[in-house]
């Protein structure tokens, strides 16, 4: 198995750069997407990436979304050989110390998603906190069972065969909605995720990309969609749950 780390990274730089010597230090291929960052911030990525020949850089002439950046990653990787991608953003809340123990996890579990399961210190905002709640909620009920622990952390890993079925079958959100969409169309397909717990960190004055209203307005029609799927597939859905 071979495991490399993707990155998707949009008008992140400053989080980025503070955190590149931490990645960098774990020894693994990297690839780091550029999503489409204003022409400044990716002119500064550039210069930086340039002093780290061993990450690759792709670049979306646009933004495209968290969802799209990782496909493109994922693809890349996949034609340098790699089996498994660990995903992990570009701002540094995720804790790099934890990347061993998902790889572990996978090396002992390949065919299954490995993911981060948060736990918060007060930096959190409590709207974050409520909102997660929320979402699990709705995840119990397209999913008919409570496997999914969390689905919106984005700190995983993807074994590339399963990840590509999944691309095959179902049409995954490319942007905000990315992360919980590709998860429950994975248990529907039967495969599995296991969770790490793992601590999350908001950073202060860290820039946000989640836009209230838009991205409000994407999850409600997401989980409008997963409820029909869900509908339409309660007899697989109880079938793989006792097979």
């Amino acid at each position: 198995m071979s495991y490399c780390l993707v990155v998707p990274h949009y008008n992140h730089f400053q989080s980025f750069e503070a955190f590149l010597p931490k990645l960098e230090s774990l020894g693994l291929a990297c690839i780091v997407v550029d999503d489409g960052s204003d022409q400044e911030q990716r002119k500064k990525l550039e210069e930086l990436l340039s002093n780290y020949p061993e990450i690759t850089l792709l670049k979306h002439g646009y933004n495209r979304g968290k969802g799209a950046a990782i496909l493109t990653a994922a693809h890349a990787a996949r034609q340098a050989g790699h089996t498994h991608i660990i995903q992990i953003d570009a701002d540094g809340q995720h804790n790099i110390d934890d990347v061993q123990e998902l790889i572990s996890h996978s090396e002992n579990n390949p065919h299954k998603i490995v993911s981060g399961a948060p736990y918060f210190d007060e930096s959190a905002p409590k709207a974050r906190v409520y909102g997660r709640k929320v979402t699990s909620f709705w995840v119990a009920l397209e999913t008919l069972s409570f496997d999914i622990k969390d689905s919106l952390c984005g700190f995983r890993v993807y074994p590339l065969k399963e990840f590509e079925i999944v691309f095959d079958n179902y049409n995954v959100g490319k942007r905000m909605t990315f992360d919980t969409d590709i998860l429950v169309k994975s248990h529907w397909e039967g495969i599995k995720t296991d969770f790490i717990d793992t601590k999350v960190i908001y950073i202060e004055n860290n820039v946000s990309h989640f836009h209230y209203m838009r991205d409000n307005l994407l999850l409600i029609k997401l989980h409008t969609k997963l409820m029909l799927g869900m509908l339409i597939r309660i007899p697989k859905i109880i079938l793989l749950k006792f097979s």
